[in-house]
């Protein structure tokens, strides 16, 4: 629920969401969202390639952004490593790859929009514990506002702020 809020996805029923001192209502769901990008939960990944899937069929993507992205999340290597790379084609779902390796796929496509706001609920929780330390010194060098949603201390190792809702 936090996350979708935080999305602009549910009104709070009390209270207000602020960006920068503006609230959400006056800043405009269109602009708030183009600032933002995401890793949800029960995020899945769709039939087509990695590449498809990271540019989330962006038609001016190029294999440049693309490969930034992935780098980024800690995902290129493993792409390199299947016989077509980045044209590989993912399952349905993403069945193909494991658990870590979608969850980095959808993060590169997170790290794609190239967001000022980054929204990650339990984003990583499929990673081991060295890749998500290498995750999130990549994310953290890019001077973004990371919003991190997780059970896990070593996730929130890398924060700045840790506000316990428990």
């Amino acid at each position: 629920t936090l996350a979708k809020l935080l999305l602009g996805l549910l009104e709070p029923q009390e209270g207000e969401i602020r960006i920068g001192g503006i609230e959400l209502k006056r800043l405009g769901k269109r602009a708030y969202r183009a600032m933002l990008g995401a890793v949800l939960q029960d995020d899945t990944l769709f039939a087509g390639s990695i590449a498809d899937n990271i540019s989330f069929f962006d038609p001016e993507a190029t294999p440049l952004r693309i490969e930034a992205a992935a780098r980024l999340a800690r995902i290129h290597d493993d792409i390199v490593a299947m016989p077509m790379g980045y044209h590989s084609l993912v399952g349905d779902m993403g069945s193909t790859l494991s658990g870590g390796q979608r969850q980095r796929v959808i993060l590169a496509r997170a790290l794609y929009r190239r967001p000022k706001i980054l929204v990650l609920d339990e984003a990583t929780s499929h990673l081991d514990i060295a890749t998500e330390r290498a995750v999130n010194a990549a994310i953290q060098r890019l001077q973004i506002t990371r919003i991190v949603l997780a059970h896990r201390p070593e996730t929130l190792a890398s924060a700045q702020r840790v506000i316990d809702l428990s």
